[in-house]
Order: C-alpha cells, then sequence, then structure tokens
C-alpha cells in the first residue's frame, strides 16, 4: 500500500522535473521567445505548485494514501 509521505515525494519529484524541464528549455534553444513563453509560466507555476502539494503530503507521515 503506498502512504502519503511515498506519493508526495513521487509529487514532489514529478514538480521538479517540471519546474527543471520549463527552465532548460530555454538553453536547449526551442522557441521564438525572447524571455520566458506562456507555456514556460504555466510549467513554472505547475511545478511549483506540484512540489508545495508535495512536500504537504510528506509532512502528513506514513498513513496510508
Amino acid at each position: 500500500m503506498i502512504t502519503k509521505r511515498e506519493l508526495g515525494l513521487f509529487i514532489l519529484v514529478l514538480g521538479g522535473l517540471l519546474l527543471l524541464g520549463s527552465l532548460t528549455v530555454d538553453f536547449a534553444g526551442v522557441g521564438g521567445w525572447g524571455e520566458l513563453g506562456p507555456l514556460q509560466r504555466l510549467g513554472l507555476w505547475l511545478g511549483a505548485l506540484a512540489i508545495l502539494v508535495g512536500r504537504l503530503l510528506m509532512l502528513r507521515g506514513d498513513r496510508p494514501a
């Protein structure tokens, strides 16, 4: 059975990957925007939200999810 801590860690890692991916797209030269594009901003916000939710779930302990 999966616990809230494990689910929180999974969500936190996915949010971090989304956040990192949104930031590294500029370094790869994808897109024609001079700055962060609208989808990158959305990715940053969703990644940050996922990190927050994951952290909150991790604090809930080892109870079943």
